[in-house]
C-alpha cells in the first residue's frame, strides 16, 4: 500500500490542512474548505458518512484555533495561493474540492491553480451557499470595520450570538470580519472557465433566485455541470447534511478517473 503523503504532517501543509480522516491507501480525497468565520472541524460530522476508502481533509484559515496567533488574510486570493501548493502532493488520488460560502470561492480559485500547474487536475469542484463569480458585484471601495460587521449581521452567515458576547466577539469576530471582507471584495472582470466538472448547491430560501445562481456555476466549466437546491437557509448543509454528503459521494464515484497530467 502507498504511504499517506509526508508533508501532511509537516511544514505548511500542517498549518493548512487538517486530515479529519487519515486513509493510508485511499481511493479519493475530498478536500473541504469551511464558510467565513468558520474552522476545519465543521467537517468533522462528515467523517461517518463517507465511504471507506475516502480520505476526508479540511482546510483550517489562519487566526482561528491552532492557528489563533497567525496573521489574518483578507483576500480570496491570498487564501488560494497558499492551499493550492499544499494540496499537491495529494493529488495523486482523485483530489475534489468542496467548499460553503466564501470557501466556495477560495475552492474555485483554488482549482484555477491547480489546473494551471503542472500536476492533475482537480477531479471535481463542489461549491455550496455561493452565487457564481460572474455575478459578483465589483469590489466595494468602503469596507471598514463598521460596514463588514453590518455585511455579516444581515447576511446570515454566523450566528448573531457572536455579535452580543464580548468574549465571543473577541475570538470569533476578527477571523469573522477578514473572511466577510475577502468575500465582499472578491471580483474576477473575466471568470476562468475550468476543465473540472461542478456541482453547485444551495438553500432555497437563501436567495430570491437560488436555482439561476446555482445553474450559474455551469457556464465556469467545459466538463460537466449539475446543480441542487435543498430546504433551508444559507446553512441547509447542517440540517441536510447527509442528503448533501450522500450527493457528493454519488458524483465523486461518477467523476473518478485515475489522475493524470494535462500538459
Amino acid at each position: 500500500m502507498t504511504a499517506p503523503p509526508t508533508s501532511g504532517t509537516t511544514g505548511a501543509s500542517a498549518r493548512w490542512l487538517r486530515r479529519l480522516r487519515p486513509r493510508r491507501d485511499p481511493s479519493a480525497r475530498l478536500v473541504c474548505l469551511p464558510h467565513a468565520g468558520g474552522t476545519a472541524s465543521a467537517y468533522s460530522p462528515w467523517i461517518d458518512r463517507l465511504p471507506a476508502g475516502i480520505e476526508l481533509i479540511s482546510v483550517q484559515y489562519p487566526g482561528r484555533h491552532d492557528r489563533l496567533a497567525e496573521p489574518l488574510l483578507s483576500s480570496v486570493p491570498q487564501i488560494a495561493d497558499a492551499v493550492a501548493p499544499v494540496l499537491a502532493p495529494y493529488a495523486d488520488r482523485p483530489l475534489f474540492l468542496f467548499g460553503h460560502s466564501m470557501g466556495s470561492l477560495v475552492a474555485y480559485e483554488v482549482a484555477i491553480r491547480m489546473e494551471a500547474g503542472p500536476g492533475p487536475d482537480p477531479a471535481g469542484l463542489f461549491v455550496s451557499g455561493q452565487f457564481a463569480p460572474q455575478r459578483s458585484a465589483p469590489p466595494r471601495e468602503a469596507l471598514d470595520d463598521a460596514t463588514v460587521e453590518a455585511e455579516a449581521r444581515e447576511s446570515g452567515w454566523t450566528d448573531p450570538a457572536v455579535f452580543d458576547h464580548p468574549e465571543l466577539r473577541e475570538l470569533v469576530l476578527p477571523p469573522l470580519l477578514a473572511d466577510v471582507r475577502a468575500s465582499l471584495s472578491y471580483h474576477r472582470a473575466e471568470p476562468v472557465r475550468l476543465r473540472s466538472p461542478i456541482a453547485a448547491y444551495g438553500g432555497l430560501g437563501d436567495s430570491d433566485d437560488v436555482l439561476s445562481d446555482l445553474a450559474a456555476w455551469g457556464e465556469l466549466t467545459s466538463g460537466s455541470a449539475v446543480w441542487r437546491a435543498f430546504d433551508g437557509d444559507h446553512f441547509y448543509l447542517r440540517a441536510r447534511e447527509a442528503e448533501l454528503v450522500a450527493d457528493i459521494v454519488a458524483r465523486m464515484s461518477d467523476w473518478r478517473e485515475p489522475p493524470v497530467g494535462h500538459h
